[in-house]
């Protein structure tokens, strides 16, 4: 229910970057924590709604082609970001590992 009233308020009145509303400001409108509403959205859009969100303007539905290849260009520069952190984080890790040496055993 309350993911169906985000997605109505967001058409009806934050259709466009130019009306955007930034998440503290919709989490307000509805009640929630930020990180609540964060989680709610991102699913709204894995199920296949077209919100699109930035960090200066907001959230909102993607009125446009020029709106949703922004949004779609951000989601894939996020994407290639944490691959590489992840590449990072395998290769720190695989390095750590063949440094750990087994204690040497110690005869009294």
């Amino acid at each position: 229910m309350i993911e169906q009233n985000i997605i109505n308020e967001l058409k009806k009145y934050h259709t466009g970057k130019e009306n955007a509303i930034t998440y503290k400001d919709l989490a307000v409108v509805f009640d929630l924590n930020e990180r609540m509403l964060r989680d709610i959205v991102s699913e709204l859009v894995t199920k296949g709604n077209a919100i699109a969100s930035t960090s200066d303007a907001g959230y909102f539905f993607i009125s446009n082609e020029q709106e949703y290849q922004h949004a779609y260009g951000e989601l894939i520069s996020r994407i290639k970001a944490l691959a590489r952190r992840a590449k990072g984080l395998r290769q720190g890790w695989l390095r750590e590992k063949q440094e750990i040496k087994p204690k040497q055993l110690i005869l009294i």
